[in-house]
Parts: structure tokens; sequence; C-alpha cells
């Protein structure tokens, strides 16, 4: 057997990718497509597969094919090139069993349905990466209003404030929910134990479920705080409007007892 090692490189976008514009760039080329994804080939033994959530996938592909296919998609360079996530990991086909490696997997065969459940694997899970960054800088946050509370006994955030920073983390936390399919194994994997046994494999390498459970739990910490300090604001606006009530009520008495000494 080849001591080839095949490359697969993963980048993240830090946004959502149009699929249907996306589509038509790759029409020619496209091999299987649904509503979160694009598998397409590149050539002799090269694929690109595109993600919804912001990730792109390429197998056995040189940086000058991977930029010209982000130019072919109307990304612009700068968009690809700033603070970008990527990951790289390779496929090597071997006697033997499987033989999972820090930097690749080793297998017995490599055809196109274990390329693109490797290539889904990684994407996954930069996509998870990425999230992760996403829910530690939401949990940061969080820290930073908690220590307020300890310092000051009040918020220096205000309501409209609180409640954008709530929209982003419950949208951020929705998105990972709709787009990762973590638990879900591929539809490819149903009717085939050795591509069942390929994607056990890689998500057993990459850590998927327990990252996901580490990044549902912070979301958890962060709803359970964001919890509190609506509770908080809800406690705040309830007493001024008790206030309010009292000082009119109070105008109202002291209207009357005048009007009774004129």
């Amino acid at each position: 057997m080849s001591d080839l090692i095949n490359t697969l490189k993963a980048f993240h976008m830090h946004s959502p990718i149009n699929l249907k514009a996306c589509r038509v760039a790759v029409e020619e080329d496209l091999i299987e497509s649904n509503s979160l994804e694009l598998f397409f080939g590149l050539g002799t033994n090269k694929y690109g597969l595109i993600f919804s959530y912001g990730v792109l996938v390429f197998y056995n592909c040189g940086q000058q094919e991977i930029d010209a296919l982000y130019t072919k998609l109307g990304l612009t360079i700068a968009e690809k090139d700033s603070d970008l996530y990527q990951d790289d990991f390779g496929i090597k086909q071997s006697a033997g069993d499987y033989q999972t490696r820090f930097d690749h997997i080793a297998l017995p065969e490599i055809n196109e349905a274990v390329i693109r459940i490797a290539m889904l694997n990684l994407g996954q899970s930069l996509a998870l990466k990425y999230y992760d960054t996403v829910s530690q800088d939401l949990l940061t946050s969080v820290r930073e209003f908690t220590a307020q509370l300890e310092s000051n006994g009040q918020l220096k955030i205000g309501r409209k404030s609180i409640l954008r920073f709530v929209g982003k983390a419950l949208n951020t936390q929705n998105r990972i929910a709709e787009n990762l399919y973590i638990f879900d194994a591929p539809p490819a994997t149903w009717e085939s134990e050795y591509l069942e046994k390929v994607n056990l494999s890689l998500s057993k390498h990459f850590d998927l479920s327990t990252r996901y459970r580490s990044i549902d739990s912070t979301f958890k910490i962060i709803k359970d705080n964001l919890s509190t300090y609506m509770d908080l604001y809800h406690h705040k606006e309830s007493s001024r409007l008790e206030w309010i009530i009292i000082i009119l009520i109070l105008v109202e008495v002291l209207d009357t007892f005048i009007s009774k000494l004129l």
C-alpha cells in the first residue's frame, strides 16, 4: 500500500454561506446536495464540500485550486484570510485495520463515500471550534456583568443592550442546534458497516459529542445568568412603577388638601 497521505483542508468563514448562489457556481461538478451542504468534484480524485453554516472543506486540492474556487464562489481574498479558522487532516490507504493517528487516519479502502464522511467530520470539528470560541466570549461577558453585581450591587448595562446580548446568545445556540448533526449518522452509513465504522472512528477522534456537550453546557450557564439579569431588571422596573404610583397618589392627595384649604 502507498504511504501517500491525501490532505483534507477545512476553512470557517465566520458567517453562513448562501448555498443557492454556490450551487450555481459548481452546478457542472455537483455530485450531491441538500439544504445544508453541497458536495462536488474539483478534478480527478479532488473534492469540495460546502456547509451552509460557514465551513468549506477540500480534499486533495492545492492552494491555487482553493483560491480559484473562492473566486468562482464570489468570496473575496480579504474575507477568506481575515482571522480565519482552519484545520487539516489526512487520509491514508493502508493494509489491515483502521489506524487513527493525530493528523490522519489509515483505512483499508478509500472511496468517494469515505472521503465525504471524512470531510463531514472535519467540517463539524472546525464548526465546533468556532462555536466554542463564540460561547467562551459570551461567557466572558457574563462574568464581567456578574463582577459588576458583586462590586457595585447593580448592572451598568442598559436594558436594550442586555436584550441584544440575550438575542445573540439564543441565536448562536439555535444555529448550532439547526446546523450541526453531531449525533446523527450520515445516511450513507445506514447501509454500509464499513462506512459506519469509519464515521464512528472519525467522530471519536475529533471528540465531537463531548465537545458539543461542553458547548451546550456553557450556553446553559449563560442562559441561567441572563435569566437572573432579566429578573433583576423586571424587579427594578416594578420598583420604579411602584414609586411612580406612590408619587402620583401623593400629588393627588396634596392637590386635594390644597384645594380644600383654598
